[in-house]
């Protein structure tokens, strides 16, 4: 990975080497209009790059330092930074177009600012998100591979965008939050707290719960096949809510190592067995009818 990046980074000073030799020491035309075209499309291009190359330079620093070359992941910082990048290119690009154009970007903003305040008041989400997005991006409290639980949805981080957060959840399933949501919501970062105990949640009708004792006994029994990985005696049933016609219940057991892979089946096995225990119990259950 490291190898490719750094081939990529060559390939981008070389091209930074080229736009400044073209923008500062060569004439391209005697035709002032095409020249100003041409020297604008040359400094946006040596700033893009040049952005470009300071993320990248990061990137191999931060995985030569963590000796981390087979690394996927990106760093919160390179996250952040790489989300002002998007931000940057795009004002640039705008500041760019003006340019061509021969408008005074102060003069145009100035003349629109009715226009732009109503643009502001309508895109105020988008703009918030975005704001909440960079901030994530250089936040200690969530990084990337982070095991959390975000409302309802629990899973690990996988990318922290500038409008929403991706997480991949117990099911393998891709969950994207809005950043606004995200920041409103509670969140527990399971990862954080180092925690080896792990929970499977779910709710029984009443009437099927014959004996807990026996659910208790049938899921513990599961864990046998994961005994290199679960500590002996661990697993347990903890009662969480009883309403009327339904109990949240909390199947808890603890690992010898954090393991979401481990976990994931665990838990489909688990599922598996309380759907089995339900069958079971509503062949006795009587129907009102």
């Amino acid at each position: 990975m490291n190898a490719t990046r750094i081939t990529r980074l060559i390939i981008w000073l070389i091209l930074m080497i080229v736009a400044i030799y073209f923008r500062f020491y060569s004439v391209l035309y005697e035709n002032a209009a095409k020249t100003k075209i041409i020297h604008t499309l040359l400094s946006l291009s040596i700033m893009l790059l040049g952005f470009r190359i300071i993320i990248d330079l990061l990137v191999i620093l931060y995985k030569i330092d963590r000796k981390a070359q087979t690394q996927k992941m990106r760093d919160n910082l390179i996250v952040g930074i790489s989300n002002l990048f998007s931000i940057f290119s795009v004002i640039a690009v705008g500041l760019g177009l003006l340019s061509i154009l021969g408008l005074n970007p102060i003069e145009v903003f100035t003349s629109l600012s009715i226009v732009a305040a109503a643009i502001a008041i309508i895109s105020k989400e988008f703009i918030t998100e975005i704001i909440i997005g960079i901030y994530n991006g250089f936040s200690t409290k969530i990084e990337l591979d982070d095991y959390v639980k975000v409302g309802e949805q629990r899973g690990k981080i996988l990318d922290i965008g500038l409008q929403k957060i991706t997480l991949q959840n117990d099911d393998d399933d891709m969950v994207y939050i809005p950043n606004l949501t995200f920041y409103n919501s509670q969140i527990i970062n399971y990862t954080k707290k180092d925690l080896r105990k792990m929970s499977i949640e779910f709710t029984l009708d009443i009437k099927y719960i014959q004996d807990l004792e026996k659910l208790e006994v049938i899921l513990c029994n599961g864990l046998d096949d994961y005994e290199n990985y679960v500590e002996h005696s661990s697993g347990a049933i903890k009662i969480i809510e009883i309403g009327k016609d339904f109990i949240d219940l909390k199947f808890q057991y603890t690992l010898k190592q954090i393991s979401r892979d481990i976990h994931r089946s665990i838990r489909k096995t688990a599922l598996r067995s309380i759907a089995d225990y339900v069958v079971d119990n509503s062949k006795n259950v009587r129907f009102e009818k």
